[in-house]
């Protein structure tokens, strides 16, 4: 399975996913590990930076506009 990157809150207890962390401490995950402790608060999925570069197409021009 996949791991994800999730970061620990200030509600978290002294383990989170039977591991000792401190808040603000970032954990790999998958999502099966993490479902309960983000339920409880204790974990938030740690932000993905956009990728600017991908979506704009490459030589400058604007995308044409849908047709209704």
């Amino acid at each position: 399975m996949e791991q994800i990157a999730y970061v620990v809150t200030e509600k978290a207890g002294p383990k989170v996913a039977g591991r000792p962390v401190a808040p603000g401490e970032e954990l790999l995950l998958t999502e099966f590990e993490a479902r309960a402790e983000l339920l409880a608060g204790s974990l938030r999925p740690k932000a993905v930076e956009p990728a600017a570069a991908s979506d704009a197409p490459a030589d400058g021009a604007e995308r044409p506009l849908k047709k209704r």
